[in-house]
């Protein structure tokens, strides 16, 4: 299968399902071969995790149902599968092979249940594999680590990080910038009967209106304004580039997953790696994805939607030269992006470079780094 990178003002994506599928975006006259994919996605749409004492919803959502995936967000996570299924069809190939696919989720029944679906549309049984006709399933399998020794994907397990973060949080500069929303979270703790009093919970309570709202619920009067754009947005927005302010931050909270993406790429075009594995996939959280973006230093000011996805491809030219390309799945629409990481000349960037850009964002020794 091959892509072509083609010079266009407007990203528009093309697809043919049955032989190749054409991507316009920064080019070359090259064509570029799939070699590998890492794909990191947010779970699907979900309930609330809390709601507030003056939330009009309170009776209608049950409390043990707290953060869990909703139907919707069923559907929206089988639809990530299909997509990924037509961007690359035939360099997946139809049937699964174990050797050929990783699958890790973070501890939640949220993110375990969207890789689990999304897994389920990404390879449905083929031929021998089939064995219920009147079901179009496999078991597939996954894995997680508990969220205290998850370094990879869970920054609550890394004390380093928050030893971190409340210096950074503590910082003049920092605390300026919440400062700044004082207004908005007064207001705030008059609208919720609940204190607001730091941007962490003004991104817990855009979360709770974000989940509330996939959920068809009527949200109160006062949001009109604050949400899903405006100022409560804005403070969220905040708060993901608070958790990820210095190169230490985001070394902590996505370099771990980087350097496990780039030893795969690296393996492989080395030939050091040649176990047949084609594409890992990562079932995490928005401020995972924000987090990698930011590492990558591609990120747009915004909350990354459900189901939204990085998808990070190991090409290779007909001169058996390997590039990274780093496209975007935006999960509200079908959309995907193409990302030009700022630092490489060059769209796909040549694997060495990109390598060489991203250092100082591996960790060296993963448990040193989060052992304090």
């Amino acid at each position: 299968m091959a892509l072509n990178y083609i010079h266009l003002c407007i990203i528009v994506l093309v697809i043919d399902s049955i032989e190749h599928f054409i991507v316009p975006s920064i080019a070359f006259s090259e064509d570029y071969e799939v070699e590998f994919l890492s794909v990191i996605f947010r779970h699907g749409d979900r309930t609330p995790e809390e709601l507030y004492p003056n939330d009009p919803n309170v009776g209608y959502i049950d409390s043990t149902s707290f953060g869990h995936l909703t139907n919707l967000g069923k559907v929206r996570a089988y639809k990530l599968g299909t997509e990924i299924r037509r961007l690359y069809d035939d360099f997946l190939g139809e049937t699964y092979v174990p050797s050929m696919i990783k699958a890790r989720s973070t501890d939640y029944d949220r993110t375990k249940m969207s890789l689990m679906i999304v897994l389920s549309a990404l390879y449905p049984p083929k031929g021998k594999q089939i064995w219920n006709p009147t079901l179009n399933w496999q078991p597939i399998p996954i894995s997680y680590v508990p969220r205290s020794k998850d370094f990879l994907t869970a920054i609550n397990s890394c004390p380093l990080y928050l030893e971190e973060l409340i210096r950074v949080q503590n910082s003049e500069e920092v605390i300026n910038q919440v400062e700044n929303y004082r207004p908005l979270m007064m207001n705030l703790t008059d609208w919720t009967g609940k204190p607001i009093n730091s941007s962490i919970e003004m991104l817990l309570l855009y979360h709770t209106l974000m989940s509330e709202s996939s959920m068809g619920l009527e949200l109160p009067k006062w949001t009109e304004n604050i949400f899903p754009s405006g100022p409560l947005l804005d403070a969220t927005i905040l708060r993901l580039k608070i958790l990820n302010y210095n190169i230490k931050l985001r070394r902590l909270f996505s370099g771990f997953l980087l350097k496990n993406i780039i030893e795969s790429m690296n393996g492989i075009a080395n030939k050091t790696i040649q176990d047949g594995r084609k594409i890992h996939l990562f079932s995490a959280h928005d401020t995972n994805i924000a987090s990698f973006l930011i590492s990558l230093n591609v990120f747009e000011p915004h909350v990354p939607e459900y189901t939204s996805a990085v998808i990070v491809e190991l090409l290779r030219n007909k001169h058996k030269e390997y590039f990274v390309g780093i496209r975007y799945y935006l999960g509200s629409s079908p959309t995907v992006k193409v990302f030009h990481v700022p630092e490489c000349d060059m769209n796909p960037c040549p694997l060495k470079k990109f390598i060489h850009f991203m250092g100082n964002m591996m960790p060296i020794n993963d448990d040193a780094l989060c052992s304090h």
